[in-house]
């Protein structure tokens, strides 16, 4: 069941460790994991170009760079009736806009992916019942993490919360806005593609140490598929740095 949460000044998260201030969305430690942990990947946006696509995540991502064959993480506003203002916010005053969030991730087929969309509102709010996951899913948890009053209108900061079976090579989210004059300052996602092997522990002995370097360089030289860690056909260099990523940041 779907439910929204209205956190007070001090955020119902902080309680659990986090702490909110104006500027700044929450990290997944809440949600069980680290931003960089193998399986997981961020991608943030600040400052947002163009309308009609070609917006790079440009307050963090993860992996970086990105595996080979991985689609470009964007944001596009679907309507054509928004525009960029000069402080780089995707704004409308002719009506209600949709804006669409495509973010890459890792294709392991089974286990859950658990992915936290953040966003930031100047002015009225999202269509909160209408925020989907690729055309139908909902989120299983809607937070209200901030909101203040200002000049524009109220400032809010909202986490919704999507748990999907299966891990697939691709996520889109609809963000619609309930009427106009509502401006998306920022927007940042993570995702944990909870499979049922870690790809570090490569030799699956249970731990992650340098006999699965090893036994990843062996594969890799040997041209195994098992070495293709971004799934794209190929043993390349791309997957010594995928593996070697994932590695450090272990299990």
């Amino acid at each position: 069941m779907r439910q929204r949460t209205i956190a007070a000044a001090a955020g119902v998260l902080v309680a659990a460790g986090t702490s909110l201030t104006r500027a700044d969305f929450i990290t997944p430690e809440d949600y069980g994991w680290s931003r960089a942990d193998a399986g997981s990947t961020y991608f943030g946006w600040d400052i947002f170009v163009s309308t009609t696509g070609g917006n790079e995540p440009d307050a963090g991502q993860f992996p970086d760079p990105l595996p080979s064959g991985w689609v470009q993480p964007d944001v596009i506003e679907t309507t054509g009736d928004a525009f960029i203002t000069g402080s780089g916010r995707i704004y409308s005053p002719f009506g209600p806009i949709n804006v669409e969030v495509t973010v890459p991730n890792y294709d392991t087929g089974s286990g859950q992916t658990t992915l936290l969309l953040q966003v930031r509102t100047i002015g009225f709010d999202l269509d909160f019942d209408n925020v989907v996951l690729d055309g139908a899913v909902l989120p299983v948890d809607i937070v209200e993490l901030s909101r203040q009053t200002g000049g524009m209108g109220d400032e809010v900061d909202t986490l919704f919360v999507f748990e999907v079976d299966g891990n697939a090579p691709l996520y889109v989210f609809d963000i619609p806005t309930a009427e106009a004059h509502v401006s998306i300052d920022a927007i940042s996602v993570d995702t944990l593609a909870a499979g049922e092997n870690c790809v570090a522990d490569f030799n699956g002995d249970g731990a992650v140490n340098t006999q699965d370097v090893i036994g990843f360089l062996n594969a890799w030289v040997a041209g195994d598929s098992r070495a293709d860690i971004n799934g794209d056909g190929a043993v390349n260099t791309q997957d010594v740095i995928g593996f070697l990523n994932l590695w450090v940041a272990g299990c």
